[in-house]
């Protein structure tokens, strides 16, 4: 970590915001992290994942439905949503959610994480 991580992560808040604050041109979308509640790809709800969307650019954004999801990318979406889920498990106590286990193999932790 440092100037370089620092900068990079700028640099993508500031393209987030400039997707949001800017009207999305017709047949164009931009990904970005969104809450998964209610979208049209059936990723579970409840954790935040990475969809095609759309602003009119009041800083509010839409989830664009529709696109072609083939084999490959239905399985690596589901291997994404899984993990994704499986962390959250792993947090569950600190976000409110009691009872949180931790399903994480211990080999893919830190040292000192579990």
């Amino acid at each position: 970590w440092g100037r370089s991580s620092a900068a990079s992560t700028a640099v993508s808040i500031a393209a987030a915001i400039k997707d949001l604050v800017n009207p999305t041109q017709d047949g164009d979308w931009f990904s970005t992290a969104v809450l998964s509640d209610g979208n049209p790809y059936g990723v579970p709800e409840g954790i935040v994942f990475s969809f095609p969307c759309r602003s009119k650019g009041d800083g509010s954004y839409e989830i664009v439905p529709g696109l072609e999801i083939n084999d490959w990318l239905r399985t690596r979406i589901d291997k994404s949503a899984e993990e994704l889920t499986s962390e959250k498990g792993c947090v569950g106590h600190l976000i409110g959610e009691y009872g949180g286990a931790c399903p994480v193999l211990p080999d893919t932790l830190l040292p000192g994480e579990m």
